[in-house]
């Protein structure tokens, strides 16, 4: 179980009158995913970042209501893409499937999206396919970031995975 948590704006599209920010017990080791929308042009994509590791997943924003099942597959294609081993990705993606929408709650990782949506600008300019899309989320899997005291959200999503993280490199929530 976790929370997926959308902007204000899709909030309110997903009908979700939900306020409370935190009441979802999150048993992902990625922990929740924050939910943004990210426009290159024409074309329309959720930004999807987690919580715990900043990793990124970019998904085709059509279908709002089914954004859950889009982050699932997405990042479980990423974290393969990554070099995850298979019996971390299929816990994660087991725990995965239930979730609950609720609202945002925590400015680091909303700031670290925005970091994370101008790096993808210059990544989404060559296509959208979705096999480019997991390339793309490998690229910023691979970027520093501060929050995580400019560890790559790769090195801590998969440290989360094993169950090895230091404590030191979390983002604080």
């Amino acid at each position: 179980m976790y929370a997926i948590r959308p902007t204000r704006p899709l909030l309110k599209r997903l009908g979700v009158r939900s306020k409370a920010a935190d009441d979802v017990a999150t048993t992902t080791a990625l922990g929740d995913w924050f939910v943004r929308t990210h426009n290159v042009g024409h074309q329309r994509f959720l930004l999807c970042t987690s919580s715990r590791s900043l990793l990124t997943v970019l998904t085709p924003a059509r279908d709002l209501p089914g954004v859950g099942v889009r982050l699932r597959t997405a990042v479980g294609e990423l974290l393969f893409a990554l070099g995850a081993p298979d019996d971390q990705i299929n816990r994660e993606l087991d725990a995965m499937h239930h979730y609950a929408f609720r609202a945002s709650n925590a400015r680091t990782v909303i700031g670290s999206m925005t970091d994370m949506a101008f790096l993808a600008d210059g990544y989404l300019q060559c296509g959208s396919s979705p096999e480019h899309l997991v390339v793309v989320g490998m690229k910023l899997a691979q970027a520093p970031c501060g929050p995580l005291n400019h560890v790559s959200p790769q090195r801590v999503a998969l440290a989360l995975l094993r169950g090895t993280l230091d404590t030191r490199v979390a983002v604080d929530e």
